[in-house]
């Protein structure tokens, strides 16, 4: 099985645009402020028909920075608001075969707590890997999306091949 070694570095407008959308208040000045508070409005805003779940992942960092699943929903975006900082790891589908990830689009983004992305629809990706002893991520998207809107692989068994993030 091939160890594919890949860098991370910072989800921003710009390095996570292919992907989708970085989510952070230092974007933008907000909407509304004042002595008690400052308001952003309409950050992101999720695409998919129906009610959006609000879920949560925890994920361990004991088992090291190893990808070895990539999912993807064709139909609905989905929104990760980390607790802790966070790595994401992302890619694009295939050109020729949507239904099969490129893998020479993959990335793996640090996401830090206090910020969040937001994947477009069709962007493979998996659970947050986390350097954290345990890391808590609300997960937005439709209610049905695990049931409804879900393709994933085991890289292992369908590429001979996983990644590992630096």
């Amino acid at each position: 099985m091939k160890r594919i070694e890949i860098h991370q570095v910072p989800a921003t407008d710009a390095s996570f645009a292919p992907y989708g959308q970085c989510i952070s208040s230092a974007l933008r000045k907000p909407d509304s402020s004042g002595e008690e508070l400052a308001f952003w409005n309409k950050l992101a805003v999720m695409d998919h028909e129906g009610h959006t779940s609000v879920s949560i992942v925890r994920t361990y960092g004991r088992n090291g920075l190893e990808e070895h699943t990539l999912e993807r929903h064709e139909r609905t975006s989905e929104v990760l608001i980390p607790t802790e900082d966070i790595i994401v790891v992302a890619a694009l589908s295939n050109a020729a075969d949507p239904k099969m990830p490129d893998l020479d689009t993959v990335k793996a983004f640090s996401v830090p707590k206090g910020s969040a992305v937001r994947f477009k629809k069709g962007v493979w990706h998996h659970a947050p890997l986390t350097q954290a002893e345990v890391a808590n991520t609300f997960v937005l998207f439709y209610e049905n999306t695990p049931d409804e809107d879900f393709l994933a692989y085991e890289l292992d068994a369908q590429f001979g091949c996983y990644f590992v993030v630096r």
